[in-house]
């Protein structure tokens, strides 16, 4: 009988999952934003912008890199709205769009811890 009730559950999952994947149009903004995840230097921007909000100065400093160089790398971050941007006096202030960023970073970051402990 459990032999039974599983084949029933497995066939509604496989009906659920056609109706349950994505649009391709949303697919491929998922697929943009992991191939932003990709770069070094964005992920650096990330996790500095998830102190605080920066200046494209103050993030320059800090990741000891070119302001232009920063600039370049956070137009992409913000055509894809994982960054914002604010005028504060003079400088234009950066910071993330939303928490979810940071949280996908985290859990990242949990599944390497997790993964090194598994030796």
């Amino acid at each position: 009988m459990p032999e039974n009730n599983f084949e029933l559950e497995h066939q509604k999952a496989l009906h659920n999952l056609k109706q349950n994947i994505p649009s391709d149009t949303d697919l491929e903004a998922m697929v943009n934003i992991f191939k932003a995840f990709g770069d070094m230097t964005r992920v650096k921007i990330i996790l500095a912008l998830a102190e605080t909000p920066l200046s494209v100065g103050e993030i320059a400093d800090t990741l000891d890199m070119s302001q232009s160089s920063i600039s370049h790398q956070l137009s992409i971050l913000k055509q894809l709205n994982l960054v914002s941007n604010a005028r504060r006096g003079r400088n234009i202030h950066y910071r993330l769009s939303d928490q979810h960023i940071i949280t996908i970073f985290k859990q990242t970051q949990e599944h390497i811890i997790e993964d090194d402990n598994d030796f």
